[in-house]
C-alpha cells in the first residue's frame, strides 16, 4: 500500500511541473508581479534627474537652483535650470519641485555648489539637511563659487553639453597633482568633526572672457539672474553677456565651517607639498650656473614625491621632522643665449648646482606655507594628528602652554633628497 501512494504521489507531482505546466506557472508569475505597474508612471515622469544643486543665501531667503536633465527624444542630453526660495532649505527645495511638477531625485547629483553668502553664514546646516535626508550623497564634489547663483548653474548647464567638459573634473582632475584640491562632503565633514575643524574647497568664478583661464559655454546671459521659479533653456542667447566659468586654483578655506580665508594658486601648491597624495608638479629655480648651466631658468618636473613625517619631542619642545625626497627630469631650460652644450643627451643635466637650487627653492616654499599657518592659525599640514597619535601625554601638556598658537612653539625641521628618473 505504501508503494502504491509513492507512485500515486510522483506522479502528480511529475503531472505538476511538467514542461508545459511549467510554463504557465511562470506565465502566471509574471503577470501577478507586472500588472500593478501597468498603470504607474514611468519615473522619469515622476522624477526631475537632478545632476547639480546649488544654494546661496538671498536678502534673508535661501535660494536653490537645480541643473535638470531631460532626456530628449534624438537621445541627446538636455539640461535645464530651475531655482526657487523660501525662509528655510526645505521649502526652498519644495518651491523647486513645484516649478518642475515633479520630485527631484539625487541619485545623479554629482555637485553641491554654495555661494558666497551662505559659505560667510556657515554650510553645515545645508550639508546636514541634505545628507540626513539622503537627497545628496557624500561622495558629491563640494564647491564655492562667486556670483548669481541663477548665472552660476546656468554656465555649469551649458558647460555640460561639452561632451569633455564637466565641471567636477574641472576643478578636480588630478588630485596628484600639487596645484589641485579635491573636496567632497564626506572629506568635509571628517575636516569639520576633527579638532582642528578645518575644511578646504575649490572656488569657482562667474568671470568674462577677458579674466584669467576662462572657459567658454554657450549663453547663460546676465538677465536670467532676476528670474526665480522658472525654466531656462540651455543654448541662451550669448553676446556680450556670454559668462565664463572659471578655475584659477584658488581654495577656500573654512574653519568651524564657515568661511575664513582664501588660499590662492601658490599657496595650495606649497601646502600640497607636505601631502603625499600629491606627487607631481613642477619646481621652477632661477640663476643656476656651473659646466652646463650659464644663469639659466630651469623647470624641473615632479615625477614622483614621498614624504616622511617624524614627529618627536626634544626635553619640552616638539620637533615637526620632514623628510622629502623628489624624482626628477629637467622640463625647461631658459638662458639668454643657449650653447650647444644644452643640446648634448649624452650628460647629466641633474647637476649637483643645480640639485642645490632645488632644494633651497623647495625649502623656502616649505617654510613659508608653515608662517602662512602660523600666522592664520590654521592647520593645513596635519601637525596637530601627528603629534596626538603618537605622544599625545607630551602634546596635551604643550597645547594646556600654548593654547591656539601651537604651531609657533614647534621646531620645524626639513631634509630633501632629489634624484633623476634614470
Amino acid at each position: 500500500m505504501k508503494e502504491k501512494k509513492k507512485t500515486e504521489i510522483k506522479k502528480k507531482l511529475k503531472s505538476i511541473f511538467s514542461p508545459k505546466k511549467l510554463v504557465l506557472w511562470l506565465s502566471i508569475l509574471i503577470l501577478v508581479f507586472t500588472v500593478p505597474t501597468f498603470n504607474k508612471s514611468a519615473m522619469s515622469q515622476t522624477q526631475a534627474i537632478v545632476t547639480m544643486l546649488c544654494v546661496d543665501k538671498v536678502e534673508d531667503q535661501i535660494k536653490v537652483a537645480a541643473t535638470v536633465l531631460t532626456p530628449s527624444q534624438d537621445k541627446k542630453a538636455n539640461f535645464q535650470v530651475y531655482s526657487g526660495q523660501g525662509d528655510t532649505l526645505g521649502y526652498a527645495v519644495d518651491s523647486v519641485s513645484l516649478a518642475i511638477g515633479k520630485e527631484m531625485g539625487f541619485a545623479q547629483c554629482k555637485i553641491m555648489a554654495l555661494g558666497e553668502n551662505i559659505c560667510t553664514e556657515g554650510v553645515m546646516q545645508v550639508l546636514d539637511y541634505m545628507t540626513r535626508t539622503k537627497k545628496v550623497g557624500r561622495n558629491a564634489v563640494l564647491v564655492s563659487f562667486t556670483g548669481d547663483i541663477v548665472d552660476f548653474t546656468q554656465a555649469v548647464a551649458n558647460l555640460n553639453l561639452e561632451k569633455t567638459l564637466r565641471l567636477d573634473r574641472i576643478v578636480s582632475f588630478d588630485k596628484q597633482y600639487i596645484l589641485t584640491q579635491d573636496s567632497n562632503i564626506e572629506t568635509f565633514y571628517i575636516g569639520y568633526y576633527s579638532p582642528i575643524s578645518l575644511g578646504l574647497m575649490s572656488k569657482v568664478k562667474l568671470g568674462t572672457s577677458e579674466e584669467f583661464n576662462a572657459i567658454e559655454v554657450a549663453g547663460a546671459d546676465a538677465g536670467s539672474s532676476g528670474a526665480s521659479n522658472s525654466d531656462m533653456n540651455s543654448t541662451g542667447s550669448g553676446g556680450e553677456n556670454k559668462k565664463y566659468i572659471m578655475n584659477d586654483g584658488t581654495v577656500s578655506l573654512f574653519k568651524q565651517g564657515k568661511h575664513y580665508l582664501d588660499m590662492t594658486l601658490d599657496e595650495v601648491k606649497k601646502a600640497n607639498i607636505f601631502v603625499n597624495d600629491a606627487q607631481k608638479g613642477t619646481v621652477v629655480v632661477e640663476s643656476v650656473t656651473d659646466h652646463i648651466y650659464n644663469d639659466a631658468k630651469v623647470v624641473v618636473n615632479i615625477l614622483k614625491k614621498d614624504i616622511s613625517i617624524k614627529p618627536t619631542f626634544k626635553a619640552n619642545t616638539p620637533i615637526y621632522k620632514t623628510d622629502v625626497s623628489l624624482t626628477v627630469y629637467i622640463d625647461e631650460v631658459i638662458e639668454e643665449n643657449p650653447s650647444e652644450r644644452l643640446l648634448r643627451r649624452n650628460q647629466d643635466f641633474l647637476t649637483n648646482a643645480l640639485i642645490e637650487k632645488i632644494k633651497e627653492k623647495m625649502e623656502t616654499d616649505m617654510r613659508e606655507i608653515i608662517k602662512y599657518c602660523q600666522d592664520n592659525k590654521v592647520d593645513l599640514l596635519g601637525i596637530y594628528k601627528h603629534f596626538y597619535a603618537l605622544e599625545n601625554k607630551k602634546f596635551e601638556k604643550y597645547l594646556d602652554n600654548m593654547g591656539e598658537n601651537y604651531l609657533d612653539g614647534i621646531e620645524y625641521q626639513i631634509e630633501i633628497k632629489v634624484k633623476s628618473e634614470n
